[in-house]
């Protein structure tokens, strides 16, 4: 800025603090240090902390303002450089200039001597971002100026920051007068110099301090800042020493007066530099220091002059580009950069492996040693990047994803690093909140210390005096899984521990003669020390090995045994492994109802008797007799097993043997095949190791009751399977062995026995009618003589098995609430939870809710109750009126953020609790875990990432995995729930319920196929839900099976795939039942058939099937006048009218009537019905223009509305949408009306007649006798034809785009042309269709009608019409003549 500030004393000193008055948005924090030049101190801001440099204004005339310019031109040029951290901001004030930039923890200077060390490749990583950090700026046109290692920030995954960029600072200085060295550089006292030598000039340059009147330097002459450019080369100076300083653990390579001798000459540099041990680094920082100006390299050039020597070829290929994006501000959650690595960990390790192959070796050891050399070298530095985010990790999978990484890079890492940087974290997680991550981090800490194979000196008491005593509460731990983890591991861990000790020991011992008389305590006394590291060692795993065993969780010590628990005799040895080890196990076998845990024992008492040795088997030995009589045969098989290794390695004592040869020898007879085969295994090794003499006479007279002919090689376990008989009956064996008097019945078979051997003349006659019965039983299951004799066999055991589990039964009675394997919720104070299966606005989803919530919100209470609303339950409902809810589990943790989403809320009914979780794939709520706060609520964090308003990229928080889970059983409940409602709401006509229209479907009215079968009428029309077929029914007495994708046009000839003829009468209507190709079909003869249509692939023919048939009565219950199918949960039902008045629920499953109505015929003759798609109603049209309706559920008349004419009621359809609604055709004016059955009101109609809107007159006698109605684009249309032989498109949405699709033959060439006026009449919306005047044209406009321009639309009138899709969609009409046609 200028010399001439160190000569100038301030007339007022403040504090920092006290500056701050004068900015906002910042709050001052602490003091960072101060001094003449700059006052420092952290502030707080909204987005993090910040560095606030403060230079108090004593002379106002210095020219601020072009300085401020200056660093605010800085700023801009440095924004692309990673590296680079300079002054956000600057701020002018009265009374000072402030520069700010963000704040990092740690420079350079500091790291240097804080722990973990730096070890080497840190330290080139280091040298390598500084290096890139200068030529980023050099690059950028800025000089820094005062590269020191104060100004080289540092974070805590080792990505180097240059900040504090000095171009205000002078550029050269009086070599005679240290002041302005001291006001300007010198900010930290210590008096290193890292000014390049070419910036001390000679004083005679500047004025002396004698001359008061004359400033140092003239700060408003531009030819002083101009002669004082900054240059390249005084920065590569600097940034050498700040290199040497880093690799020689913080001494500096020069101070003020070393620097002006070396200046002149007098000072060399070779005795600092000589400390560098890498040549690479020492030869670099020797080049970069050079006296000249001239000789010095840019850091481009040095860059790539060290590539592949001093800095490894990984540091320019993979890392640097790879770190680079953890220093943007995307990433700035911790979560997110162990997720993001262990996401490309694959590719990491790949690229670090390949950027270890690069570097070319002349012989393949040397290449070898490079390899491993370059990616040890890469994951040093990842290894930082992970360690730096552990302790900040905020989610489980993220801390279980550290762990994992951690564990994956252990394998490729040297011992300092697994001891010094991985240990600590290891820990640290040891100490975490959530069990899974204290559990988790047990088994990576084992597993990382396994790795260890040598022990460093400064970590010889590593395990007894950090490692163990760090995990020693989690013995203690109140989660289970952590203590199961704790067990599963303490034996590795002491296996490590003594390995350890063991290393130490060697180590004292190897170097005792090389400290040449400077014995330490260790080398004086190394066998003292050792025993009583040992002995130290044995108290602290044993104190929590005992712990373990005593554990209130039988799984716990389950696990202890079955992990290690050989290991931990090795470790405490002979006398303990007998005094803790086994006395602690033997108490296993007293837990009765934990089979598992007694298996485990004999499972693991083999290895503790090894150990033990022989002498143990007097202990040993009724505790395995007691296995051999346990109640659960598993556990008798463990125990055969344990056996049969024993006497393998001659841990039985020869008495012994022969006593457990006694009680295995019935065993051959056992049921159980597992229990078998254990006793042949024993036995054949008991053969194996007795002499022939023992084993002819001490073993073959327990074998000769259970095999059928002698053998010799009793040692050969198939030779002895294959001559044994066959095993007692299963069914004889419970039933003996749950049998209350057992003794008594072993007392009556054993003098059944005697008296076949002839030991008594006649066996009496058992006195107790229960052991009589019992006999009785077991010889109708088949025991025969030799059965009885394998149970006789048995006895003994079975006694004790018997005795066993009547005592297990009645401490079952003791305790009859803890049933094994049941929770009981209730008893644990839980809240239990009910989330709604079926959403608030599920129904919107039903293709007949789509557009009319407001319609059905203004329903009365009284019709919502008979025909149902899709509104949800009111909120005064109690919890009994919410239907389908599932208990979602109680008790969920809490500790998570708040935060519920909009419009979600908790709400409490009553006394239980319901929650509503939304469908929503990444967040949802659970209830927070306090009973006496229902309405507090937890939301879930979601796992996307999103954009703040500020621009960056925020991580939001993710969600757990047990919530995840929580909601996966939720969709799942709700997918079974709404398949329930799927199957009940599949009431909803064929018409609509099938594939609807394309959206903006306008049929042309171009003639596809003119289809000339039947030979009289055709009455109805049916097209399956699929639209692969439809059918016809004719007066001919024919129904005909159509295949739609041969209606395309694409064949010559069109026919019928099927006719069926064995009907008789006229078919007067059919129907498909849904989601089949069954069909119902009704003559006027009174019989109801049911066919299955099998459809087979082409050039075969569908055949048909009669599957059920029905026949009325004529004259009781008249001919059918119309039939649909609906499905209701358990029913299938064909619901068919009658013209007498019948209405019958034809339940297909059961072949019965699932309801009957009766009609009353004063209000007319039945001509057509509906029914609602919920079931709920049903409405009948009739003769004399009334509509009634029915309430399905309690089988009652509801009401009924007349058409003020009185006109027939031809055709009539549920509206689509709106909920009690129906659509009528009736006979005159073409009239269709959509009628609300609650008021009786008529919303809408269609009017294609001449005469006047709603006339009762009849001046037109046509009627639409065909309807079809479909939504489209959420809004229905429909297509009406009739005695006018037209087929009408009518747009309901936008009325005025309705038009005729195809004339009658009667009419002319071209459709009449017509347009649609909607009106309101009487309330009434009324669209008419009305002609438009031909205007009248030459001759030559009116084309001819020749022989080849014949009529395409009916001669006769439409009965019927349909449509179906394939490849596009077709409309289907029929008409009184026979003829069916085809349109698109």
């Amino acid at each position: 800025m200028g010399n001439q500030l160190a000569g100038i004393a301030p007339s007022q000193i403040l504090s920092v603090d006290s500056y701050f008055s004068d900015i906002h948005d910042y709050e001052y924090d602490k003091s960072l240090g101060s001094t003449r030049f700059f006052k420092v101190a952290r502030a707080k801001h909204r987005e993090g902390l910040v560095v606030v440099k403060v230079f108090a204004i004593q002379d106002p005339s210095l020219p601020l303002t072009s300085y401020k310019q200056e660093v605010e031109e800085l700023k801009i040029r440095l924004h692309s450089c990673q590296n680079c951290l300079p002054f956000q901001k600057a701020t002018l004030t009265e009374k000072a200039a402030i520069l700010f930039r963000q704040y990092v923890r740690d420079n350079l200077y500091d790291r240097i001597s804080t722990r973990p060390f730096l070890n080497n490749v840190e330290k080139k990583w280091i040298a390598f971002q500084l290096l890139n950090a200068v030529d980023q700026a050099h690059k950028s046109g800025v000089r820094h100026g005062d590269i020191k290692t104060e100004n080289v920030m540092v974070t805590s995954w080792n990505w180097v920051l240059l900040t504090d960029f000095a171009s205000f600072k002078p550029t050269y200085l009086p070599e005679d007068n240290p002041a302005d060295f001291n006001y300007f550089f010198d900010t930290s006292r210590r008096r290193t110099c890292y000014i390049a030598p070419e910036r001390f000039v000679d004083g005679s340059m500047f004025a002396t301090e004698s001359d008061q009147t004359t400033p140092l330097v003239d700060l408003s002459s531009n030819s002083q800042r101009t002669r004082g450019e900054l240059k390249q080369p005084m920065d590569i100076f600097s940034a050498g020493c700040v290199i040497a300083e880093l690799f020689t653990e913080g001494v500096p390579l020069f101070d003020l007066s070393q620097l002006l001798a070396y200046r002149k000459g007098h000072f060399q540099t070779e005795q600092v530099l000589m400390k560098i041990e890498d040549h690479s680094i020492r030869e670099l920082v020797a080049q970069m220091v050079q006296r000249e100006p001239e000789k010095r390299l840019t850091a481009e050039e040095y860059l790539k002059q060290q590539r592949g020597k001093a800095f490894p070829e990984i540091f320019y290929t993979f890392l640097q580009p790879y770190m680079a994006q953890f220093a943007k501000e995307t990433f700035q959650s911790a979560d997110e950069r162990v997720l993001v690595i262990r996401k490309n960990l694959e590719n990491i390790l790949n690229n670090l492996c390949s950027g270890g192959q690069t570097a070319k070796a002349e012989k393949q050891e040397k290449a070898s040693q490079e390899f491993s050399s370059s990616k040890e070298q890469g994951l040093v530095v990842l290894v930082s990047v992970i360690t730096s985010c552990l302790q900040t990790l905020r989610f489980c999978d993220s801390k279980l994803a550290a762990l994992e990484l951690i564990l994956h890079l252990a394998g490729r890492l040297n011992v300092e690093i697994l001891l010094d940087r991985i240990t600590p974290y290891l820990l640290h997680f040891c100490n975490d909140s959530m069990p899974r991550v204290r559990a988790e981090a047990v088994r990576t800490l084992t597993k990382v210390l396994a790795l260890v194979k040598e022990v460093p000196r400064n970590d010889v008491n590593i395990y007894p005096e950090y490692i163990l005593p760090g995990i020693a509460h989690l013995a203690q731990d109140e989660a289970t899984i952590v203590r199961l983890a704790y067990a599963e591991n303490i034996a590795h861990l002491a296996e490590t521990a003594l390995r350890f000790l063991e290393l130490v020991q060697e180590n004292n011992l190897s170097s005792e003669h090389d400290l040449n008389g400077e014995d330490t305590e260790e080398t004086l006394h190394p066998n003292e020390n050792y025993d009583s590291e040992l002995q130290a060692l044995h108290e602290m795993v044993q104190q929590k090995v005992v712990t373990l065993l005593s554990d209130p969780e039988n799984i716990v010590k389950q696990t202890l045994m079955e992990n290690g628990i050989t290991r931990l005799c090795v470790f405490f040895g002979r006398q303990k492994a007998n005094d803790v080890l086994l006395s602690h196990m033997i108490t296993f076998l007293n837990d009765k109802n934990d089979w598992h845990l007694r298996g485990a024992f004999f499972d693991s008492i083999v290895g503790v008797a090894a150990y033990v040795g022989w002498q143990s088997s007097s202990i040993l030995k009724p505790l395995l007799q007691q296995g051999l009589s346990d109640v659960e045969e598993f556990v008798i098989y463990k125990a055969l097993n344990a056996l049969t290794c024993m006497c393998q390695l001659g841990l039985l004592q020869k008495p012994h043997i022969y006593e457990f040869v006694s009680d295995i020898a019935p065993f051959l007879c056992h049921p159980n095949l597992w229990i078998r085969y254990g006793a042949v295994g024993f036995i054949t090794v008991v053969a194996q190791h007795l002499n022939i003499a023992d084993v002819y006479c001490k073993l073959m007279p327990h074998l000769n009751p259970f095999i059928t002919q002698p053998i010799i090689q009793i040692d050969k376990e198939i030779v002895l399977l294959s001559v044994l008989k066959e095993p007692v009956s299963r069914s004889i064996f419970d039933y003996a062995l749950r049998s209350k008097d057992i003794g008594s019945l072993f007392r009556h078979l054993l003098l059944r026995q005697k008296k076949r051997n002839g030991s008594i003349p006649e066996c009496p006659i058992p006195e107790d009618p229960a052991i009589a019965q019992l006999l009785k039983k077991l010889l109708s299951q088949g025991m025969t003589e030799a059965e009885e004799d394998k149970l006789l066999a048995l006895k003994d055991f079975m006694l004790k098995s018997n005795k066993a589990k009547a005592n297990i039964i009645d401490q079952s009675h003791l305790s009859e609430g803890a049933h094994s394997g049941v929770i009981d919720l209730g008893t644990l104070g839980i809240t239990g939870r009910q989330v709604d299966l079926v959403k608030p606005k599920q129904e919107i989803e039903d293709k007949r809710a789509r557009k009319h919530t407001k319609q059905d919100s203004n329903l009365n209470e009284e019709w919502k109750s008979m025909f149902g609303s899709l509104d949800p339950p009111s909120s005064a409902s109690t919890p009994s009126t919410v239907p389908n809810v599932v208990v979602a589990g109680g008790g969920g943790g809490g500790g998570e953020p708040n935060g519920a989403l909009a419009g979600e809320r908790l709400r409490s009914e009553s006394s239980s609790q319901t929650l509503n979780l939304p469908h929503v794939p990444s967040s949802a709520q659970i209830p927070d875990s306090g009973a006496a706060q229902p309405r507090k609520t937890t939301a879930l964090p979601t796992i996307q990432v999103v954009q703040s308003i500020t621009g960056a990229s925020t991580y939001q928080r993710r969600i757990t995995t047990c919530k995840a889970e929580l909601q996966q059983l939720v969709q799942q409940k709700r997918e079974q729930c709404n398949a329930e409602r799927m199957a009940k709401q599949m009431m909803e006509s064929a018409e609509w319920e099938s594939r609807p229209p394309l959206p903006g479907w306008h049929p042309k009215g171009l003639l596809v196929a003119h289809l000339h079968e039947h030979k009289s009428a055709v009455n109805r029309i049916r097209v399956s839900d699929e639209h692969s077929i439809f059918a016809t029914c004719s007066n001919d007495g024919t129904v005909k099976i159509w295949d739609s994708q041969k209606m395309e046009g694409k064949t010559t000839t069109t026919r019928s795939v099927l006719t069926y003829s064995r009907i008789g009468g006229h078919v007067k209507t059919l129907t498909f039942c849904q989601g089949s190709h069954y069909l119902a079909v009704a003559s006027d003869n009174g019989s109801i058939q049911l066919l299955a249509v099998e459809a087979n692939k082409p050039p075969k023919s569908p055949k048909v099937q009669p599957c059920q048939t029905r026949f009325l009565d004529p004259k009781e219950e008249g001919c059918v006048v119309d039939v649909h199918h609906f499905n209701s949960g358990a029913q299938t039902v064909l619901a068919y009218a009658t013209v007498n008045g019948f209405l019958v629920g034809w339940d297909l499953r059961s072949n019965s009537n699932a309801w009957t109505l009766r009609h009353d015929l004063r209000l007319g003759l039945i001509t057509s019905f509906a029914v609602d798609m919920h079931q709920c109603w049903l409405c009948v049209g009739t003769s004399n223009g009334t509509m009634a309706c029915w309430d399905m559920r309690f089988q009652l008349p509801i009401s009924s509305h007349s058409h003020p004419a009185r006109a027939r009621i031809r055709r009539l359809l549920m509206h689509p949408l709106y909920q009690s609604s129906v659509i009528a055709a009736v006979q005159g004016n073409n009239e269709v009306s959509m009628w609300d059955m609650e008021t009786g009101d008529r919303k809408f109609t269609l009017w294609a007649s001449s005469a006047p809107p709603l006339s009762e007159m009849q001046p037109s006698p046509h009627s639409v006798h065909g309807i079809y109605c479909s939504p489209a684009d959420g809004n229905p249309l429909l297509l009406t034809a009739g005695s006018d032989m037209r087929i009408r498109f009518w747009d309901l949405a936008y009325p005025e785009r309705s038009y005729i699709v195809a004339g009658g033959a009667n009419d002319s060439l071209h459709c009449p042309s017509v347009f649609y006026n909607r009106k309101i009449i009487e309330g009434t919306e009324v669209v008419q269709e009305i002609h438009s005047k031909q205007k009248s044209g030459s001759t030559e406009d009116t084309p001819r009608r020749g022989p080849e321009s014949l009529p395409v639309g009916h001669h006769d009138i439409i009965t019927d019409i349909a449509t179906f899709q394939t490849t596009q969609g077709f409309i289907v009409t029929s008409s009184r003549d026979g003829i069916v046609k085809v349109w698109k």
